[in-house]
């Protein structure tokens, strides 16, 4: 089966599982597939932004961004084969509307090993497979 668009979901404080994926996606989707690199960041509830510094979302993003460009880079995808995006919110939520958003055929998820915590209340990785309406991949390095 040949995948056209791809969303790839990542965590950027998880490299070996985010880079993981990439890589898998990258292969999946060969030279005629569309890659959409995807880190949703944390919901920060509006009483916790008296704390942080005036230009914390900003900088977050950025670093992100930074992180999952010289992840690209480190892989041989050039800017012609993926386009990079961040989100905040619930990642559930962000990575399904992204993949509806895109008209995505299939999510590759970078995803670490269940830890016994996940597997009672649930992760974003199950949540993701369990509500998606396309094929979801979860990658684990």
């Amino acid at each position: 089966m040949q995948f056209s668009t791809i969303i790839v979901a990542i965590d950027v404080s998880d490299p070996d599982n985010g880079r993981a994926a990439l890589a898998r996606a990258s292969a999946i989707a060969g030279p005629q597939g569309r890659l959409r690199l995807l880190y949703v960041r944390y919901h920060l509830p509006s009483r916790y932004s008296d704390l942080l510094a005036g230009d914390f979302d900003a900088r977050e993003q950025e670093d992100a961004l930074a992180a999952m460009r010289q992840w690209c880079g480190d892989l041989g995808i050039g800017d012609d084969q993926v386009e990079i995006a961040t989100r905040r919110g619930r990642v559930r939520d962000e990575v399904l509307a992204e993949a509806e958003r895109q008209g995505a055929d299939l999510i590759v998820i970078g995803s670490h090993q269940p830890s016994l915590s996940s597997k009672l209340l649930g992760s974003n990785a199950s949540a993701i497979v369990h509500q998606s309406p396309v094929s979801v991949l979860v990658v684990r390095a």
